[in-house]
């Protein structure tokens, strides 16, 4: 294991160079090189004395206890406690004690020298990251897992665009919105209405701080007219309407057609009907005509024929008309029953709601999810993906990260444990709904606690590869 870089001060390579300048320097510019000579040299012994101030500190680091790995942080919500139980179990003799004092005391505690991990689902600042360098610790973050949340409306539907600010989104939902369509944030003009998971579900927490900002997310950090969920699959019904309303609202045509032609074969055989009514009226007035008349026999009996004829075919007619009005009746309700469906479905548009990204995952063919950027524009439309979700490019996600130092992972116990932690990792978060990481980026990390690769030492503002460049990633789209 790489033990701590230091600051190389090579004091006396740099006077020897001011020395040389002032050696090769004419009579008017001595003056000009001594000064040079000795602002360098001035520099070099104030570097000197903080490097050695340093080691001072480093030197005045507590002790670690043999047989323990201490952390803290927020182990609410992420891997730790489980990943601490698996590694137990493994029947190690080391003891693993955690504590839940929060970022910010544990981040103190490691630069402190008085842990050796960080449970959290924030990078370390520069301001902790500059506490840990001012007693000569470097610091290494390992990446355990992910998660997100998904902001989306039903698959096939259009709200007039896929992409909003993290502003927006923080707008539609807060409480006091005042948006009631998706027109007010630049799209069209549909009823927006939002909804979304209880105070119960992870997804509420998760969406509470690191969406509306708030500590402790509660209903009362929500719009009054959020329709809360007591379920995942209830957000999902409130987004894309009930199973069975889509698939009556995708029979909707075929009902009307049914219904049209059973409406005209009602009205073909009332026709029918009138007719056949019409000529046993008209038969019994022929046949009253032909007794007054005084016909002869052989007529009358063709007149009687002609009322028994008559009369069978309007029975038989009526027979027909009544099969036709118990058949308009039946595909009439069927098609009312499509009607409603589809009504109801077509409401839905313009519902919106935000799911765990391991939720969406399952029902991706029914939600549309909106591509997020944030309002500077520094992470431009990024479409919810494994990779742009561990990677930390979807804004909407979190890092579930272990922070500790080079001094740390010389200890056997902790990468004992951090071994262990890598390992169930994946299993781990999909058991809890976590985004797990690609195997490759568990490899990578594995590699630093083996041995066979030098840790990657974290620097604010720049983030470390966790994978081997392979060309351009692939084009993710929303799903349609």
């Amino acid at each position: 294991m790489r033990a701590p870089h230091t600051r190389a001060v090579l004091p006396a390579v740099l006077l020897a160079a001011a020395v040389l300048l002032a050696g090769c320097s004419d009579d008017g510019g001595e003056q000009a090189t001594a000064v040079v000579a000795r602002q360098q040299a001035a520099q070099v012994e104030a570097e000197t004395s903080e490097q050695e101030a340093i080691e001072r500190r480093n030197a005045a680091l507590p002790g670690r206890p043999a047989g323990v790995v201490q952390l803290d942080g927020t182990p609410g919500g992420s891997l730790t406690p489980a990943a601490s139980d698996a590694f137990r179990d493994t029947g190690t003799s080391v003891t693993v004690e955690a504590g839940d004092n929060g970022e910010e005391v544990a981040f103190q505690e490691l630069c402190a020298g008085e842990i050796d991990l960080v449970d959290s689902a924030r990078p370390i600042s520069r301001a902790e990251w500059d506490a840990c360098r001012s007693v000569g610790l470097d610091v290494v973050q390992l990446q355990i897992a992910a998660d997100a949340v998904v902001v989306a409306i039903k698959s096939e539907s259009d709200v007039g665009g896929d992409c909003l600010t993290t502003e927006q989104v923080r707008d539609i939902y807060r409480a006091g919105s005042p948006i009631t369509s998706w027109e007010q944030v630049g799209l069209d003009d549909v009823p927006l209405v939002v909804g979304g998971p209880d105070a119960d579900n992870n997804a509420f927490s998760f969406f509470g701080r690191n969406v509306l900002d708030a500590p402790q997310p509660g209903m009362t950090n929500l719009r009054s007219d959020y329709q809360a969920s007591e379920s995942d699959q209830g957000s999902r019904f409130f987004v894309v309407g009930d199973d069975e309303d889509e698939r009556l609202a995708r029979e909707y045509a075929d009902r009307a057609r049914v219904r049209d032609a059973a409406r005209s074969s009602l009205i073909t055989r009332q026709q029918v009907l009138d007719d056949a009514q019409d000529e046993v009226e008209a038969a019994w007035r022929e046949r009253a005509k032909g007794i007054a008349d005084r016909r002869s026999p052989a007529d009358q009996e063709r007149d009687r024929q002609r009322v028994r004829d008559a009369v069978a075919a309007r029975d038989d007619a009526r027979a027909d008309r009544d099969e036709a009005r118990a058949t308009w009746a039946r595909v009439r309700d069927r098609f009312v029953q499509a009607r409603d469906a589809r009504r109801r479905d077509e409401q839905v548009r313009g519902h919106v709601a935000y799911f765990r990204f391991s939720y969406y995952e399952l029902f991706e063919d029914q939600l549309r999810p909106f591509e997020i950027t944030t309002p500077e524009g520094e992470r431009n439309c990024i479409f919810p993906s494994q990779r742009t979700i561990t990677s930390g490019e979807y804004p909407l996600a979190r890092q579930l990260l272990i922070t500790t130092t080079t001094r740390s992972l010389q200890r056997r116990e902790v990468r004992a444990f951090l071994e262990s932690y890598l390992g169930d990792a994946d299993r781990l978060a999909e058991d809890t709904q976590l985004v797990p990481l690609p195997e490759a980026a568990v490899r990578t990390q594995l590699s630093w606690l083996t041995g066979d690769a030098q840790p990657v030492l974290v620097s604010p503002g720049e983030e470390a590869a966790l994978e081997p460049t392979a060309g351009p990633a692939p084009a993710e789209n929303p799903a349609r």
